[in-house]
């Protein structure tokens, strides 16, 4: 029986790799699976993805700014600690950069 797939090997941190099974076992599936998702979102945002995503994209950038505006203009004096806070859940969430 042929496939059209081909078997690649790569090299992961420790941690990542401990993550990617915990999250395969939490989704009762195996760890291909997950990577061949991940890689398929992060080559779709590599070529641009389709318009949904775009749109889905702009909007939520839209509504950040929006929302940035809202506050410079009603709350200027808590404005900055709003930037610093949301900065340190940034780097809570996705470590720092």
């Amino acid at each position: 029986m042929m496939t059209d797939e081909t078997r690649v090997s790569v090299r992961l941190p420790r941690r990542l790799a401990e993550a990617l099974d915990k999250a395969a076992e939490a989704q009762s599936v195996n760890t291909s699976i997950i990577l061949r998702a991940a890689l398929e979102t992060y080559l779709g945002t590599l070529a641009g993805a389709g318009d949904a995503e775009r749109r889905r994209q702009f909007s939520a950038e839209y509504v950040f700014l929006v929302a940035d505006l809202i506050a410079q203009r009603e709350y200027p004096d808590v404005h900055n600690e709003l930037l610093t806070e949301a900065e340190r859940r940034m780097e809570a969430l996705h470590g720092a950069s």
